[in-house]
């Protein structure tokens, strides 16, 4: 499925009610555009908190300096003594960090305030809204989805052993379920795989228009592909399905003969085609395997091949 290459549902830092919401499905946005506004009764005075003490130490810092000023000139007079220059200095360095301390203070909360206005990260379209004006809304609650501008991807898994035969850069065909879309794509990023796991293989896609119709018609976020990717096609081993068995274990494996004995052998499936199965393991071209009377059959039991 197509994808915008940035995409993202956007929250609030803070909790609060969902006061103004000023944009609607399918509105075009551009970066830094208010989006939503929060009302949080305790941003707005912690603010102005910040603000009166932000002036106050400043203000105490201008009569220091001041006062430092009037005793440099009545010391170097022999008026005063020198100790108490050096007091009224000390209290002006401590006074120089509380300013820059509430300078600080301001900065955060101003910052806090500005977060109460939902802003868009990059240039979008508006996708879902989540939350209606006078709403409750918790810290990192979503409360819409923005669909970026910046290109189209799409993504599909495959198994540890296929995705290690892709590398980053393969050019990839793309066609719209309808073939009335085709064009080219390029793998950019290809998962690490846990256990058990596939691994994601995601494709930034280009050049893709309708060319036979008058008006081009572009791949939409949401629209379905078909995606054909440069796997090897070496050769590889295939059994028939039917010879296919498991294990007690759990395991994939079937029985090669061998000197009229069934010979259990561990095989790693892959692709399907045909009713005929390739297989990994201690297998060779030509080697006959059992598909038919194998349910209640052991390793190293003889049998008997009918032609």
């Amino acid at each position: 499925v197509v994808r915008a290459r940035e995409r993202s549902d956007l929250a609030f830092l803070h909790s609060g009610h969902l006061a103004e919401r000023r944009v609607h499905r399918g509105q075009r946005v551009g970066s830094g555009q208010i989006l939503a506004v929060l009302h949080n009764p305790t941003l707005m005075p912690g603010a102005d908190s910040a603000a009166a003490g932000a002036r106050e130490a400043q203000l105490n810092l201008e009569q220091l300096e001041r006062e430092v000023v009037r005793l440099e000139d009545l010391e170097a007079r022999s008026l005063v003594p020198t100790e108490e220059l050096e007091r009224v200095v000390s209290r002006r360095d401590a006074a120089v960090e509380a300013s820059n301390q509430a300078q600080a203070a301001l900065g955060e909360a101003r910052e806090q305030l500005d977060e109460a206005m939902l802003r868009a990260p990059f240039d979008g379209t508006i996708g879902e809204l989540m939350v209606e004006p006078g709403q409750f809304v918790a810290p990192g609650q979503p409360i819409l989805s923005l669909i970026g501008d910046s290109g189209l991807e799409t993504a599909v898994h495959l198994p540890a052993d296929q995705a290690a035969r892709l590398s980053l850069g393969n050019s990839v065909t793309v066609r719209a379920a309808d073939d009335a879309v085709q064009g080219s794509g390029v793998i950019r990023e290809i998962s690490a795989t846990a256990p058990g796991q596939v691994a994601e293989i995601v494709i930034d896609l280009e050049n893709m228009a309708d060319e036979t119709a008058r008006t081009p018609r572009p791949l939409r976020s949401g629209q379905a592909v078909d995606v054909i990717l440069p796997l090897d096609r070496s050769e590889r081993l295939s059994i028939p399905m039917a010879a296919l068995t498991q294990s007690s274990s759990g395991m994939a494996r079937i029985f090669r003969v061998e000197d009229d004995r069934a010979i259990a052998v561990d095989v790693r499936p892959g692709r399907l085609r045909g009713g005929w199965l390739e297989v990994e393991g201690s297998l060779a071209a030509g080697d006959p395997v059992v598909v038919a009377g194998h349910g209640r059959l052991l390793n190293d039991d003889p049998v008997r091949i009918l032609r």
